[in-house]
């Protein structure tokens, strides 16, 4: 009862561990107790049943009878008295469970407050918006990257008709001009003249 009233009052891990240990002493002790008087109701038992036989002292068999009898009781008391602890070692594990899965909900409440200061809605939301926008501008010069190299791109089939025309001699590249250019003074009026061509 001192076991159950303080976790009633504090519950701890310690006590917990403390409290299934006691419990366990106690199922064991039940449980030794529990076959001594077997072994009691069997010795009895085979007692009776041999004074039967041998038509032995009718008051010594309902001696033992009643022994029998007696032990039958406080084997069935030791039983039910073991079902109640191990109901309770059960309770008391559940119960254990029950403090872990509270406490991992007080981790996840701080974890929540804690990201809730760092990251307010506002700073989500202008968060999201920068993001959108950003990704906007990746895909406008992805868009235009495209477009280069659309224009970039040369049919084969053109660029070997113009080999074939090269290696034929019909094609041929326009010839830029190697002479010297000749340049001729001129006055400094006819130089405005050039340059504004108001100038008269």
């Amino acid at each position: 009862m001192g076991c159950l009233w303080s976790i009633k009052m504090r519950y701890t891990a310690t006590t917990s561990v403390e409290c299934l240990a006691r419990l366990q002493e106690v199922e064991s002790l039940l449980e030794e107790m529990l076959k001594k008087y077997q072994r009691q109701h069997d010795d009895l038992h085979r007692d009776i049943l041999t004074s039967l036989r041998d038509k032995g002292d009718k008051q010594l068999m309902l001696h033992k009878l009643r022994r029998k009898k007696i032990i039958l009781h406080y084997m069935e008391s030791t039983r039910k008295k073991i079902a109640s602890i191990v109901s309770k070692q059960y309770a008391l594990e559940n119960l254990n469970i029950t403090r872990l899965q509270l406490q991992a909900i007080k981790d996840t409440v701080k974890v929540f407050k804690v990201f809730n200061k760092s990251h307010s809605y506002e700073k989500i939301d202008n968060l999201k918006d920068q993001l959108e926008e950003l990704t906007d501008q990746f895909m406008d010069v992805e868009n235009l990257i495209t477009e280069e190299s659309t224009l970039l791109q040369f049919d084969d089939s053109e660029l070997e008709e113009e080999l074939n025309q090269l290696n034929d001699g019909s094609l041929s590249f326009p010839e830029i001009p190697m002479h010297e250019i000749e340049l001729t003074p001129v006055s400094s009026s006819q130089t405005m003249a050039v340059l504004d061509p108001t100038v008269q």
